[in-house]
């Protein structure tokens, strides 16, 4: 069998069987020519993720194509805001370029050719930073190309190049940031600067880095460095992972189709930022989040109360 994507690929996985199987599914059909899976340790006496980790490990040694493959076996729990980053640093030590994804994250074929080509076209375009595999708002797109940029990239699906990292777990510099008043030309509105600055203000003082994800912290790097994502004109990675560290239930993101027919037919003529789509992305994407959270929360008031009187 000839192996179809030239990019090495790699695959972060704990404890999820069932949505490893899919992911893994994916990659098989690309079959890339390198392959790297880094797989997280289950947490100290935790016998449910021992058993998810030791059948998660049994999938991804199934590898039955011609490929050069590289496993990484955590021997300690890392964590979700660690454990993602030190596998993509781990990666990187060889990689100049990668595809990434994480155990609930299914691509469509077309995926792996869309990072491919544009990993090669955009390597030494500093100004870029992320190839999404996301569109959460194709109702916004405006585009007459393929893709377009923007400032925001989610990376349920992505890729990236070496020349993008290292990233600062703590975001050391966040408060030196708004110290010198330069947050707020990060966003275009002031909705979103209140937004993400309670986003990063929690990262920067967790005490744990394992109660933020690692991805936060990327998208304060990515802001302060004024990077641009590359994001595709319909959804090629759908995300399956209703249930996990950071997940409680199926949202409007999950689940979507994927456009198992894309090409890439035309490329942008300036490299610069759809602002348009931000916007309505950060009221129809981000700014929902808050409304969801908001409602759930009186749901759980409610119920919490209705309990109290039902016991009187």
């Amino acid at each position: 069998m000839q192996n179809l994507i030239k990019s090495p690929v790699l695959l972060i996985v704990f404890n999820r069987p069932d949505t490893t199987q899919k992911v893994f599914g994916a990659i098989k059909r690309a079959m890339p020519q390198k392959l790297y899976i880094a797989a997280d340790a289950p947490r100290v006496g935790n016998s449910e993720d021992e058993k998810g980790c030791a059948s998660v490990k049994e999938i991804v040694t199934q590898v039955n194509w011609d490929c050069d493959v590289h496993y990484r076996f955590a021997d300690v729990n890392q964590g979700c805001g660690p454990g993602p980053f030190n596998a993509i640093s781990w990666a990187f030590e060889k990689e100049d370029r990668l595809i990434i994804l994480e155990d609930d994250c299914v691509p469509a074929l077309p995926f792996f050719d869309y990072c491919n080509e544009l990993l090669e076209r955009y390597k030494d375009d500093t100004r870029i930073w992320i190839i999404s595999g996301n569109q959460y708002n194709e109702e916004a797109v405006t585009t007459p190309h393929s893709y377009f940029f923007s400032r925001y990239g989610h990376s349920q699906g992505w890729a990236t190049w070496r020349r993008c990292l290292p990233v600062d777990l703590n975001i050391q510099k966040w408060p030196l940031m708004k110290k010198q008043g330069l947050f707020k030309a990060c966003f275009a509105s002031k909705e979103e600067v209140i937004f993400f600055e309670k986003k990063y203000n929690n990262a920067y003082s967790s005490n744990s880095l394992n109660s933020h994800s690692w991805d936060i912290q990327f998208s304060f790097f990515l802001r302060s460095n004024n990077a641009l994502s590359i994001v595709p004109s319909k959804h090629l990675v759908t995300n399956i992972g209703y249930i996990g560290t950071h997940s409680s239930g199926k949202l409007w993101y999950h689940d979507l189709p994927v456009d198992e027919s894309y090409l890439i037919k035309s490329h942008p003529d300036f490299v610069l930022p759809d602002l348009d789509y931000d916007a309505y992305h950060f009221r129809h994407h981000w700014n929902r989040q808050v409304k969801v959270s908001f409602y759930k929360y009186i749901r759980r008031i409610i119920r919490s109360f209705g309990k109290r009187i039902l016991n009187k």
